[in-house]
């Protein structure tokens, strides 16, 4: 993986990791606009991530809001969805050394920085709603014609019936016609 120079997400902190453990510092984050990967990029993000020292690395805390635009899995329509990106990460100088330790932990690059980068990218991936929707009550498209229903009704009905249905439903009508 290649480092971008000045890359906002790639914390200098190597002043901090020579601290005593406790240490503790906070880093404000305000961004515009951030593209995580090509296909996610969030908007208006702010909050902090607070870095503690320990006696092996580092453990990075965060509490950040963004705005991502996603696209209405009924509608069509691209709509602003809040994300609440909330994580705590543990970067350690030595990784791994304990094969009973189950704590997932990072790498400490050996120049002293930490990169923010992917791991805001899975967190706001987890934060997003597996069923995208501008609003609960989103009527969608028209089957029919595939106007917007929130706009304005089409007039066309949907008699949706499954087909291997279709003879209880002929049999319901027989029985209603010779009552």
């Amino acid at each position: 993986m290649t480092k971008k120079k000045n890359d906002p997400l790639r914390l200098d902190i190597s002043y901090l990791v020579k601290q005593p453990p406790a240490t503790y510092k906070e880093f404000e984050f305000n961004f515009p606009q951030l593209a995580l990967s090509p296909e996610l990029v969030l908007v208006d993000i702010q909050g902090t991530i607070a870095i503690s020292v320990t006696d092996d690395g580092v453990v990075a805390e965060g509490k950040l809001a963004a705005l991502s635009q996603l696209t209405c899995g009924r509608c069509l329509d691209d709509y602003w969805q809040p994300l609440e990106i909330n994580f705590t990460e543990i970067f350690s100088a030595h990784p791994g050394d304990d094969p009973a330790d189950d704590q997932q932990e990072q790498p400490l690059e050996a120049d002293g920085s930490i990169d923010l980068g992917s791991i805001l990218r899975d967190y706001a991936l987890l934060d997003m709603p597996i069923r995208q929707l501008c609003k609960d009550d989103c009527k969608g498209l028209c089957p029919t014609c595939g106007m917007d229903l929130n706009q304005e009704d089409c007039g066309h009905r949907q008699e949706s019936i499954d087909p291997r249905m279709e003879g209880l439903k002929q049999l319901l009508e027989n029985e209603e016609t010779t009552d």
